[in-house]
This record gives structure tokens, sequence and C-alpha cells, in this order.
């Protein structure tokens, strides 16, 4: 989403300060309204767990939480982001992701790079790498599902803006 670079990125400072105010109860009932809201793309990040302990685990969906907090506060709203182009996004960041290691190993600077957002990815991707120490496997499927996750959520607003024309 090309928004000027620092309202995005300022969102995104602010929002991770205030959810890290949030009481450990009210993080489960966002994260139940989040999945009640985006079934298909939380139920994945929720099911995943290839190579990642539980805590960062955990941090991945708090991520979640900062950017739907981050678009909130700048006046965006989520839609359902239907099964279909869920699992469309998927293929294509797996055959993406699949390609660049085959050139380029796990390069992760480079991985975000090719995301649709890069800043606001590696925001959150240092977010929760940053609070939980992880090998590179886990930080590759951490990066990956993160990715997926900025760029559905992101269709989620779109979709609702292109509603709105």
């Amino acid at each position: 989403m090309q928004k000027s670079h620092n309202e995005g990125v300022l969102s995104l400072k602010e929002g991770i300060l205030e959810i890290e105010k949030w009481t450990p109860q009210f993080i489960n009932d966002q994260l139940t309204d989040l999945l009640d809201s985006q079934p298909y793309l939380m139920g994945t990040l929720m099911e995943a767990d290839e190579g990642i302990d539980e805590q960062a685990h955990q941090w991945m969906l708090k991520a979640a939480l900062v950017l739907r907090w981050s678009f909130q506060k700048m006046g965006w709203r989520l839609t359902l982001l239907p099964q279909e182009k869920w699992h469309n996004l998927l293929e294509e960041k797996v055959a993406l992701y699949e390609e660049h290691q085959e050139e380029n190993g796990l390069d992760m600077p480079a991985l975000i790079k090719l995301s649709s957002s890069p800043n606001t990815l590696s925001e959150l991707f240092l977010y929760v790498v940053e609070n939980n120490p992880v090998d590179q496997e886990a930080a590759g499927n951490l990066l990956f599902l993160m990715d997926c996750m900025v760029e559905g959520l992101e269709q989620a607003v779109l979709q609702d803006k292109n509603a709105e024309n």
C-alpha cells in the first residue's frame, strides 16, 4: 500500500506501543475478534507452528493485531478476505519464496524487499524477532507467514476502499 512512508511507520510504532499496554485478556479478545472477521487468514496464522516456538508464534499474532490497530487508527476498515483470495495469495507467496530461495538462499532482507509493503513487513518482523530469538529456519517461516499476513490484511482494506469508489 503506497501511502506516505512516514504515516504508516508512525502508525505502526504507535500501535506497537499501545498494544504493549494491553492486558493479556484484552489481547485474547482482540485475537478472537480478528479470527472472527478474518477466519481464513487468521486460521492459517493460528495453526502455523512449523519450526516456530510458542512465544514467537504469539508475538506473530500480536503483530497482526498491531497492523489491524494501525489500520483502524488511520480510519481504514477491514472487510472479509475471501478464502479463494487468501489461498491464491498463499500460492503466489510460496512460488515467490521458493524461486527466490533457489537462486539466493534465505536472504531475508531481499525477501522483505519483494513484499508488497517492505517497510511494514520489516517493522513488524523486527518487532517479533527482536523479542524472540529464533534460528534461521524459524525466522524464515515467520517472515513468510508475516509477509502473507501483511498482504492479506492490506487486501482486506483495499477491498473496502475499492467498494467505496
